[in-house]
Order: C-alpha cells, then structure tokens, then sequence
C-alpha cells in the first residue's frame, strides 16, 4: 500500500488557496493509489488572516482520504507576534495536539509529508517521522528560512513549487541538490473552451484572491487611471473586478477607488470564481518586492480558464513563466508605464490576444495539478522504494 500522512494546518473545507489546492492534490494523489491522512486544523481562525469555508471542497474528495481535524485551543496573540515578526510561528499551540493525534494515527509503513508555510506543520511532521522511523517529505509552497536545519536536513525530499524556490531552500538549509523536486501548483480543473469573445474596444480584468500588500492589486487601478489620462478616448472602456476575503486592505485601501466601473465583490466559492474568470478578458496578477520566486497560485487558476494574463511584480519565476509561454504580458511592479502600455495593448491590439488565448488552449494541460500529482506520485514511490532498501540492510 502507498501510504501517506499529510500534514497540513490549511486543509478542506477551508476555502482560501491554500486549502484548495492541498485538496485536490490529495485527490489526485488517491486516484494515483494513495491511501492518506490529513492531519489538519479543525477551527483556524486569525486576526488579519482569512479563513472562509467551501464545504463544497469536502464533496471532491474519495474515500482514501480521511481527514482528522484537530483542534487548535489558542490566543489570538500568537497570530499578532508572528505578523509583527515576533514570532516565527503564528500557531504553536496546535503543535502538541497534534503530535499527540498524529502518534495514534501513524501505525503502518508510509511517508510523513508536510506542507509549509505554516512552520508548524514542519515541527509536528518532523517530530511524527523521527518517533515512528518514517522518511519525512517538506514541500515548500512559498519560501520559508524560519525552520530549524535540523528538521529540513532530516527529510528525504525537498518539495518546491518553482526552480527559484527550490534553489533557494536547498541552499539555504544545506540540503544535497540531488534531494529537490519542483511540482507547480497547478490548476484544479478545465472546463473553458478555446475560444473567447470579446467586444472591440471594451475590457474586463479580473483579479482573484487575496488583497495585501504582497500582491497590492491597487496598482492595477493607478495604471489604468494613467493610461485614461494619457489616452482619453478609453475612459470608461475597462472594467475591473475584484474577488477576495474582506479585511484590512479592502476596507482601508482598496475602497475609495471603487466605482461603476472598478468593483470589490469579496469573497465567493471556488467553483464560482472560476466561471468569473472565465468570462473576463484578462486575468490580473500582482506581486511586491522579494517575491522573484513566486508564481501565484491563482495564475493556474487563470490559464485553466484560457484567460490571458496582465502580470506585475518584481522579475523572477512569474515574469519567466508567463513571457516563455507567452501567456499574457508582464511589466515590473515599479513600471506604472510600462503597466499602462500593457492594458493599452490588451485593449486595442484583437490579434495578439487570440494569439495569447491560442497559447493558453495548447499549453496550459501541461501546468493541471493531475500532471503535478503524477509527477509527485513517481517521486514519493522512489522515496518509499528507497527506504524499503534500507531498512531490509
């Protein structure tokens, strides 16, 4: 039996990316022949972080995955230090429970895998591994470098989710290069068509996910102000649709832009989202400085439903990604200009568009988090191979 044991605070029903995509990993996983625990947080709650539930998300999920919520009986207080960077961990309290849980749970032959951030699940997982003598997995969905070596150097298996990423971790925690494996992020599901109509001289950009100053999607809306100014036969022709968690950028920042035209309808399921981005034109990505090695994971989302990309941020795997496929345009987040020049293309020029669309139709299967999965189903099997080996000398 392919077994294993999956970590991860953030999990179904919890609606936010984090939890979606750990989800249908598991699923994709299960149809590889995986039986799975999920070791998971039964009641995540933050001050600023945002924790909406898709109950919807439990329905994709076969029998071979059994999820065991555990309880985190905590203080807000913990969440406060971590943001205000006086804490490398925003959820110690749940570490005991579930080390405790985990230790009832562990009992056949298999792999510990845990998924980070949180840094929490790293400790419980590496704690779980070395008690029940199983190989322990780290997959690092966004660059940490607040774990303790001794626990990264303890795996078997650095996961990352871009080469940026994975070169990053390796380095920093001394790990052997020959121990890495990048598996994307991925998109859940495609259900788009290849072709996409739209109206001449008219624009809708959606952006979906969360609004923070890591991503500061406001920069879209000081782009195509510059752009109504510096061209104002446009004025009114873009139409900008925000979805996300409300919380503290929403109201004390993103608010007093909005109008007729540019809109924040807050939080809505994931399936819906995806029919949202699907009948937009443009799908917005935004990231801030020290994220060169991110690829957000609502840019699956976006090309899943064929939707050209506008991508900011600082130059590194997002802007690598989108210009080698060329699924949309990319300007650095400091370049407004550069930004404007974007949306004024997407607007006016019809048959780089479809030639964009084209693209996304013909590449984008080969970024479905089922490719990722089979990847990952190859890795863990060697991993389980090799620890049969020696343990049998």
């Amino acid at each position: 039996m392919k077994k294993l044991y999956i970590i991860s605070y953030y999990f179904a029903p919890l609606g936010r990316a984090d939890g979606i995509n750990r989800t249908y990993l598991s699923k994709f996983l299960a149809e590889k022949g995986w039986n799975i625990e999920v070791i998971s947080c039964h009641n995540p709650k933050g001050l600023l972080r945002n924790f909406q539930k898709d109950e919807k998300l439990l329905n994709i999920l076969p029998n071979s995955v059994k999820i065991n919520p555990i309880p985190n009986h905590y203080g807000r207080i913990n969440e406060l230090f971590s943001l205000m960077q006086f804490s490398k961990d925003p959820f110690p309290s749940w570490i005991e429970p579930a080390i405790r849980q985990g230790e009832k749970i562990i009992s056949k032959r298999g792999i510990i895998y845990a998924i980070a951030p949180p840094v929490t699940n790293v400790k419980v997982a590496a704690k779980l591994a070395k008690k029940a003598g199983l190989p322990l997995v780290i997959d690092f969905r966004d660059d940490d470098f607040t774990l303790n070596k001794r626990h990264v150097q303890q795996a078997e298996s650095i996961i990352a989710s871009t080469k940026r990423s994975l070169k990053n971790m390796l380095e920093f925690y001394a790990v052997d290069s020959q121990k890495g494996e990048v598996i994307y992020n991925g998109y859940a599901v495609k259900t788009s068509s290849t072709k996409k109509i739209r109206k001449d001289n008219e624009l809708t950009i959606i952006y979906s996910g969360l609004l923070n100053h890591s991503q500061h999607p406001i920069m879209l809306i000081k782009a195509l102000r510059n752009m109504e100014e510096r061209y104002p036969e446009t004025k009114g022709k873009v139409k900008i649709n925000y979805y996300g968690p409300r919380n503290y950028y929403t109201s004390l920042f993103l608010k007093r832009y909005l109008n007729q035209k540019i809109q924040f309808h807050g939080y809505i399921p994931f399936q819906e989202v995806l029919k949202k981005i699907e009948q937009s034109d443009v799908a917005y990505t935004s990231l801030t400085k020290w994220n060169e090695y991110c690829i957000p994971s609502k840019v699956f989302q976006y090309i899943s439903m064929n939707t050209p990309l506008l991508g900011t941020g600082p130059y590194g795997a997002l802007s690598d990604f989108i210009t080698k496929h060329n699924f949309g345009k990319f300007s650095h987040w400091q370049d407004i200009d550069a930004q404007t020049d974007d949306i004024y293309s997407f607007l006016l020029d019809k048959h780089s568009y479809n030639t964009i669309v084209n693209n996304l139709a013909n590449k984008s299967s080969n970024y479905s988090m089922k490719t990722q999965a089979c990847n990952l189903d190859i890795h863990l099997q060697k991993i389980l191979k090799a620890n049969d080996t020696k343990k049998n000398y």
